[in-house]
């Protein structure tokens, strides 16, 4: 190959190179700046913030905020709920422990990365509980953590959310706030931010899922140019209104996809979480029946490591 001829082809080549990130990045960007523009910071998130947690490991990786993995929201000064999705791998991490794995909830912040003097509020959590019939399914995605500290009852920063006396009505407008990723794949936020949904009727919202289940709890921003939409690390994210839970982050469809997200109904599970919080004012951890078969069966334990590859897949890819 002669010398002129090397230099067109590489000419060429140079502008297949550099073509190809341009449409591959025009391709995503709408998707980043929809995400990154819509979700909101402003004096609501500050309104909504005391009734927030941000659950982490124990272990910080690199500075204060980046082991958050989940949120929750406070419903007594002792008891915490978020989604048993959360805490499928750290189940497996407590009652086969390797370094006395245990995790933290920080309260009283806005700012994850930022802990603040006299006002930010770490406590160990002290148990986990969740519910029997739990499945990967997401049949009744709810859990409860149990602090090993009280969270004070005189914090100006720290307030205890409300739990409903009826179902939630379609049209009911709540606010959905958390730390998770700001647009698919991205980063999780530095903030505390929160969208604005709707509740929708459960049928349409399985027949807009195209699933069979119709005792879905399914929310969703009713201007299609915003597209608000739960996103990772929004798991266990309150569905709340006027200070009233209704539901959890439960299952992500995606983050401003234009389909409704579902969450956890907070009230068919009421009985349950009631009971619990009542009977479970001790310090002994609560370990769920199905997990002690676990203990007795060798063999099932595997299911729990399952459990464990399925959650670190889904978070992966959200």
């Amino acid at each position: 190959m002669n010398s002129p001829n090397y230099l067109v082809l590489l000419h060429f080549s140079l502008i297949l190179v550099t073509a190809a990130p341009s449409r591959n990045v025009s391709s995503v960007t709408p998707n980043r700046v929809k995400r990154l523009s819509n979700a909101n910071y402003d004096e609501q998130s500050f309104r909504l913030a005391p009734m927030m947690v941000s659950i982490r490991t124990r272990s910080v990786h690199r500075y204060f905020g980046d082991n958050h993995f989940c949120s929750g929201v406070i419903v007594s000064p002792t008891f915490v709920l978020t989604s048993a999705h959360c805490l499928i791998k750290w189940v497996y991490e407590w009652i086969f422990p390797k370094k006395n794995q245990v995790l933290t909830v920080v309260a009283a912040t806005v700012n994850r990365l930022k802990y603040m003097s006299k006002r930010t509020f770490i406590t160990p959590v002290d148990s986990m509980i969740l519910p029997d019939n739990f499945s990967l399914l997401n049949k009744q995605d709810v859990a409860i953590l149990k602090m090993a500290t009280e969270f004070p009852r005189n914090h100006k920063f720290i307030s205890v959310a409300k739990l409903p006396i009826e179902p939630p009505k379609v049209g009911l407008k709540c606010f959905v706030p958390g730390w998770g990723r700001m647009f698919r794949g991205g980063p999780l936020a530095t903030h505390l931010l929160y969208i604005n949904v709707e509740i929708i009727d459960r049928k349409i919202c399985a027949k807009r899922l195209n699933v069979r289940a119709t005792d879905l709890l399914c929310a969703e921003d009713t201007d299609p140019l915003s597209s608000q939409q739960p996103c990772g690390g929004d798991w266990g994210s309150p569905l709340i209104h006027e200070n009233t839970v209704y539901g959890l982050v439960s299952f992500l469809v995606g983050c401003g996809i234009g389909k409704p997200s579902v969450y956890t109904d907070i009230y068919a599970s009421l009985e349950w979480i009631e009971g619990k919080i009542v009977s479970n004012r001790g310090s002994i951890p609560y370990v769920p029946v199905k997990l002690e078969y676990f203990l007795t069966k060798p063999m099932q334990t595997g299911l729990i490591l399952l459990f464990v590859v399925i959650y670190e897949t889904l978070e992966v890819n959200l």
